[in-house]
């Protein structure tokens, strides 16, 4: 990590990605006003070839957006090898993709009905080397990975058999999984067999009802 991402909320590149004009524009004052300089897009795909060139000491991006999730964007990121902190901004109150954006190597989570005296609070935290998450939203956090945890045992399922559900959920297709999971396709078919017969689910939408029953049981 870089030693500008120790020196605090002031002089850092920082790049937003928002496809919410207003919101964009609030932002972009609020750290521009603290001595950064702030490159805002609205499309992740135009953020994503731009970020490797940039090198942002920050990435702020919306969960949401239209052209391409905040999710896929963290993995395309990471699949750049880009080490720049990524932050989750969200108005959303369902918190599940919180979490997986945490999973996938998020910084933190900041909502979108924060002063900007607690967003400068909460980057200043994330600057220093902390994840930050609002308190309330650490403790269903923490539910969730209980419950994810204890269904997992109930439906004895492994933690290969939970990485292809992932994959799953992302849209992913057998040969893709087996790319990303560096197995045979057998493989991925054989696990997928077992999954389903622990999970009760057979038929044609197997894949969909299995996702659809993992989220449900907090799984994935």
């Amino acid at each position: 990590m870089r030693d500008s991402h120790r020196k605090g909320i002031s002089m850092n590149k920082i790049v937003i990605i928002d496809d919410h004009q207003l919101f964009l524009y609030g932002l972009k004052l609020t750290l521009e006003n603290e001595n950064n300089t702030v490159m805002t897009f609205d499309s992740p795909i135009q953020a994503l070839p731009e970020i490797k060139r940039i090198q942002p000491d920050l990435i702020l991006m919306d969960l949401y957006m239209p052209d391409m999730s905040g999710l896929t964007l963290i993995e395309a990121l990471a699949a750049q090898e880009v080490i720049s902190p990524v932050v989750v901004l969200s108005a959303c109150e369902e918190y599940q993709d919180v979490y997986h954006a945490l999973q996938k190597g998020a910084a933190g989570f900041i909502p979108k009905s924060y002063s900007p005296e607690a967003m400068l609070s909460a980057l200043q935290s994330i600057f220093a080397g902390d994840i930050f998450v609002p308190d309330e939203v650490a403790s269903e956090i923490a539910e969730m990975e209980q419950l994810a945890e204890r269904n997992k045992e109930i439906y004895h399922l492994s933690d290969r058999q939970i990485q292809i559900l992932k994959l799953l959920h992302e849209g992913k297709k057998n040969r893709e999984i087996a790319d990303i999971l560096c197995i045979s396709q057998d493989t991925v078919k054989f696990h997928q067999k077992g999954l389903y017969t622990a999970l009760d689910v057979s038929g044609s939408s197997s894949r969909i009802q299995a996702v659809d029953k993992a989220l449900k049981l907090g799984l994935i």
